[in-house]
């Protein structure tokens, strides 16, 4: 298991990894600005896209005189616009993030898959911001095209997941720490993502989707809200032990501060187990493709670079 909170370095080096993904452009691009990428945005641009009927609101500068003359109607010509991506990021690093049986906990798969997506971003010119979700509240940096807006987001993401190590158990610090107060659910980030989202931004949110502290339906609710006004995609990170449950027995829990047991007697428990995961997955699965978007699931003993790579292209 690697260790509970990422190093500035060990993020900074992920920018080479990122460089050996392709990000897709989207199929439609609505936002305004110019850019470094060629969409399928039709507007005022230097690339003829093709003629067509004039409409009204057309610019009269681009009417076609000699496919009007020819046809008797008027005819306006139509540009490919170069237009950037506003891309925002939700980050979860929630309480309930701070597990994992395997290779990293969900905190710091969260951190580096979102890392990646940074720099990828950034390096294709995007505008690109986030939303994180800590233990101690939500920070939002509103999409930059700058280096140090990315280097600004990385250090909020190793500040998260150090919050996680010190106020559960992790760190020779966590009882110095005061009682952790009221956390902001993932319903709450994601009402605040449409306070911020503008249309034409792609918004990926990365979690696990496994907050308790508000109701699944209510989350798939706010994500069909959010699809209203953006381009929503998710990526799911679960480790093994959510998604096949242990052999039968009785186990005892804790988050650092209270202590419970896990009851997985008999084989009806630990076919619930994993139907309760999967109904999960292909209900959040459901709902992004309604509003044309995508998951991504990843496990925490995943390849990262394998998953995104597939994904994004």
């Amino acid at each position: 298991m690697r260790g509970a909170v990422p190093t500035l370095p060990e993020l900074l080096a992920l920018r080479a990894a990122a460089a050996r993904l392709v990000w897709t452009p989207p199929r439609t691009v609505r936002a305004g600005g110019a850019g470094q990428r060629s969409s399928r945005f039709r507007g005022r641009g230097i690339d003829f896209a093709e003629t067509r009927a004039y409409q009204p609101g057309d610019d009269i500068r681009h009417i076609d005189w000699r496919v009007t003359a020819r046809t008797g109607r008027v005819h306006t010509k139509v540009f490919h616009e170069e237009r950037e991506r506003p891309i925002l990021l939700l980050a979860d690093l929630g309480p309930q993030t701070f597990f994992g049986t395997r290779q990293r906990l969900k905190s710091l798969a969260i951190a580096e898959l979102t890392t990646l997506l940074l720099w990828r971003a950034y390096d294709d010119g995007d505008r690109v911001g986030a939303l994180l979700r800590t233990a101690t509240g939500l920070e939002a940096l509103r999409p930059r095209k700058t280096q140090q807006s990315v280097l600004r987001i990385q250090n909020q993401l190793r500040e998260g997941c150090e919050v996680l190590a010190e106020r559960y158990g992790a760190s020779p610090r966590a009882a110095a720490r005061p009682a952790p107060g009221p956390v902001e659910g993932l319903n709450a980030a994601l009402q605040e993502l449409l306070k911020v989202v503008r249309p034409g931004t792609t918004v990926i949110v990365v979690s696990d989707f496994a907050d308790g502290l508000d109701p699944f339906p209510q989350v798939l609710e706010q994500l069909g809200r959010l699809g209203q006004q953006a381009q929503v995609h998710g990526i799911l990170v679960s480790d093994p032990f959510e998604r096949a449950a242990p052999p039968a027995g009785r186990y005892p829990l804790s988050d650092g501060r209270r202590r419970t047991t896990l009851d997985l007697a008999g084989r009806e428990a630990a076919a619930r187990w994993t139907e309760r995961y999967e109904a999960r997955r292909d209900a959040l699965a459901a709902q992004l493709q309604s509003q044309e978007g995508l998951l991504l699931e990843c496990s925490t003993d995943g390849d990262f670079l394998q998953d995104l790579g597939r994904w994004l292209r």
